[in-house]
């Protein structure tokens, strides 16, 4: 059995605080390769310290450069307006690059 203690948090201080405190430890929002990883005894972090209710999904243009909040899935940024519009062959090569289930 692998030992962690899991933590949430709703800020990206928090978050920092955390981390900063434990250099043995990781953040996880998908989690899917990082479970895999501890399973397989490659990592074994101390803490895992949940990031999914921090706004990190922010999709948005500042000037000419697309800003991608480290929380928007593939999915995410291939259904956005702002990116279909402006970086049509990002979208598709998003929709194209992966099943549905790993895009999400």
């Amino acid at each position: 059995m692998i030992n962690f203690q899991y933590l949430r948090t709703l800020s990206a201080k928090s978050a920092i605080g955390l981390a900063a405190k434990d250099k043995n430890s990781s953040f996880i929002a998908g989690g899917t390769n990082l479970i895999d990883l501890m399973k397989r005894g490659v990592t074994a972090p101390e803490k895992l310290i949940d990031i999914n209710h921090i706004p990190l999904k922010e999709i948005k243009m500042v000037g000419t450069v697309l800003h991608i909040g480290a929380l928007a899935s593939n999915a995410d940024v291939a259904d956005s307006e702002l990116v279909k519009k402006n970086f049509p062959l990002l979208s598709m090569a998003l929709n194209a690059g992966a099943s549905a289930q790993l895009r999400n």
